[in-house]
């Protein structure tokens, strides 16, 4: 769903992944697809704005590397950091605690003059409502896998989202 929110916004839109989503990917609105298997993103783009991060530290450098000055690298996996905690008003302890455990992404981002920030995907009404209305306005409907899982299939249907190779959400009917 990043990519038509994406492009609700305005923004040019390039997505790294497997083979089997591109054709997916791109008619979701993607402007440019790179394969990773042939193609590291980190040799063909540069001066990027924005980042959103889906794989985790292991990851930072390399996405770093592509972000222009004054850009973001909004991550969903790397992990929280002061940031994070101060924007969600957590106690002076619990600020510190973040601190310490972002302080090796927040020192890489700043040598970049990149705001690196952690996201924690919650439900929010106001957010939740905006994102309704841009996913009405533009019909957007989400790909979902085609295989067919139910709750005794649940270790199944983990291990398909574990291996990479879901085509989409993954449903478990009950």
């Amino acid at each position: 769903m990043a990519v038509p929110l994406a492009k609700h916004l305005g923004l040019k839109v390039i997505v790294s992944g497997n083979t089997s989503a591109k054709e997916r990917t791109l008619a979701l609105g993607a402007d440019q697809y790179l394969d990773y298997h042939n193609e590291n993103y980190w040799e063909k783009l540069a001066d990027v704005d924005y980042v959103i991060d889906a794989l985790g530290p292991n990851e930072f450098d390399h996405e770093l590397s592509i972000i222009k000055q004054g850009g973001r690298l909004l991550s969903l996996r790397t992990g929280p950091n002061k940031r994070f905690a101060v924007a969600h008003h957590f106690s002076w302890a619990k600020q510190k605690l973040f601190s310490l455990a972002g302080a090796k992404f927040d020192k890489k981002a700043a040598e970049k003059n990149v705001e690196y920030h952690f996201i924690f995907v919650r439900s929010n009404g106001s957010q939740l409502k905006k994102i309704t209305q841009i996913v009405e306005e533009n019909n957007l409907i989400p790909t979902i896998d085609p295989t067919e899982f139910h709750i005794e299939d649940i270790n199944d249907a983990f291990n398909l989202i574990a291996s990479g190779k879901a085509k989409g959400k993954v449903v478990i009917k009950f």
